[in-house]
């Protein structure tokens, strides 16, 4: 009787001891551990690609509020020698001064590096347009007479205030000869320099 008692509480007893071990709660704060694990494995890769993403974000938003009306042409001549590519690159650059509006031009160069600055809205935006067209256009800023008008072979833009040899600020790339401009010297047979013109 005894044996028999207890090989049925033995077997009675088996059960629920499976079932305390089910519900053990070490196995679900384990668990829970893991659960947690995983949620700051998320969040950290969430904070990586907003270190990733967010400065890409700032670069394109900076590209897109920058000036996408600033144009420059500059290119080297040589002393005595006819401008040939310099002409190509200087119709690229006229014919691309499309904006409607200008607020500031810069005409310098290896003689002198800061240059003249012109910061009239209306002023720059008829000179820019002059150009782009090929067109004839006095106006007066500072002083200083600005011409863009016809030359030998193209069209210049000048401080002389006519289509002269006079010491100025004056490119004209598309002469056809060798005097192609200069700045802040001679613009006919001039040294070897660089011309630049900037127009934002």
């Amino acid at each position: 009787m005894n044996k028999s008692s207890s090989s049925k509480t033995t077997s009675q007893t088996a059960p629920k001891q499976l079932e305390i071990q089910k519900q053990n709660p070490q196995k679900s704060k384990c668990t829970v551990s893991r659960c947690v694990c995983i949620q700051l494995i998320f969040l950290l890769a969430l904070v990586l690609l907003a270190a990733i993403i967010i400065p890409v974000i700032v670069i394109v938003l900076d590209n897109t509020g920058s000036n996408s009306c600033a144009k420059t042409y500059s290119d080297s001549f040589t002393s005595g020698v006819t401008a040939t590519t310099q002409c190509t690159s200087w119709r690229s650059f006229t014919t691309g001064l499309t904006c409607t509006t200008y607020s500031k031009m810069r005409i310098y160069g290896s003689n002198d590096p800061t240059g003249v600055t012109i910061t009239d809205v209306s002023t720059v935006t008829a000179l820019a347009v002059a150009l782009r067209y090929n067109t004839t256009l006095i106006a007066r800023y500072n002083g200083i007479n600005w011409r863009v008008g016809p030359d030998w072979s193209g069209y210049e833009i000048t401080s002389t205030g006519g289509h002269t040899c006079s010491t100025g600020y004056t490119v004209r790339p598309c002469a056809g000869n060798l005097h192609w401009g200069g700045i802040a010297g001679a613009t006919c047979s001039p040294p070897s320099q660089t011309l630049s013109i900037s127009f934002e």
